[in-house]
């Protein structure tokens, strides 16, 4: 199984040839434009299944199916009090457990980017006992634990851990959090100001599978987003 996670930064109707060469499974997309969007798109006939959960219309998060191999639905507990955190039943050649991320800025700032995530993880921590595939973009990174926040990301990092969840990418290239030689987003699309704010966890059943991760480069990516996808692909899916 392909699982590709990036922000496409809006009209991810006109960019998602970008990713079609992947051959991906299943598409976490934030910031991905509503449904009612792609009405006059012809690439809406290259995907199977579209969820998206929004409030404005130009700017959600969708999670796609781009073939017949897996089908996805809405877990019955979702909770739209952590309206960006969106766990989703996968079912297929392995059935799993998604959530789809995009952290996101609050009224409350105490509980913005990874106090959302760390409330929303501690909710729905019996789910994180089955075999899931946490993604998408945290907007968050060790380097940030001394912002105060209701869970710092080493914390959240700590609590997935204590479930057997671990970072794909930190697991694939044996690097610690917030010391990632490759990073997931480029502030303002400036070169020199990177960052790995983007992740794939997932449980110790599921890594154990992990084939192959690739980021994206910044000369590849930097055109369409300030952020760049992550592939990551699993064996015996």
């Amino acid at each position: 199984m392909k699982l590709i996670t990036w922000n496409a930064a809006m009209r991810f109707r006109d960019k998602i040839e970008q990713v079609l060469p992947y051959a991906a499974d299943i598409l976490v997309i934030p910031e991905c434009e509503s449904p009612e969007k792609w009405s006059n798109s012809k690439n809406l006939q290259k995907v199977k299944q579209f969820l998206w959960v929004g409030d404005n219309p130009n700017k959600g998060i969708g999670i796609f199916t781009l073939n017949d191999r897996y089908q996805i639905k809405l877990h019955p507990s979702y909770n739209k009090d952590f309206r960006y955190v969106i766990p989703l039943i996968v079912t297929g050649e392995q059935d799993f457990i998604l959530f789809a991320i995009w952290a996101q800025n609050t009224k409350k700032q105490y509980e913005s980017y990874i106090g959302q995530i760390y409330l929303a993880l501690k909710y729905y921590e019996p789910l994180l006992m089955e075999s899931c595939i946490i993604a998408g973009d945290w907007n968050s990174n060790k380097i940030f634990d001394y912002i105060k926040r209701v869970g710092t990301h080493s914390e959240v990092v700590a609590l997935l851990k204590s479930a057997d969840i671990t970072s794909t990418y930190h697991h694939y290239f044996n690097e610690e959090h917030g010391e990632e030689s490759l990073p997931t987003h480029y502030f303002r699309k400036e070169k020199a100001r990177p960052f790995h704010i983007d992740f794939v966890f997932s449980s110790k059943a599921i890594l154990e599978q992990l084939n192959m991760i690739e980021i994206g480069t910044y000369e590849n990516w930097i055109q369409f987003s300030d952020h760049l996808p992550i592939c990551t692909e699993f064996n015996k899916f």
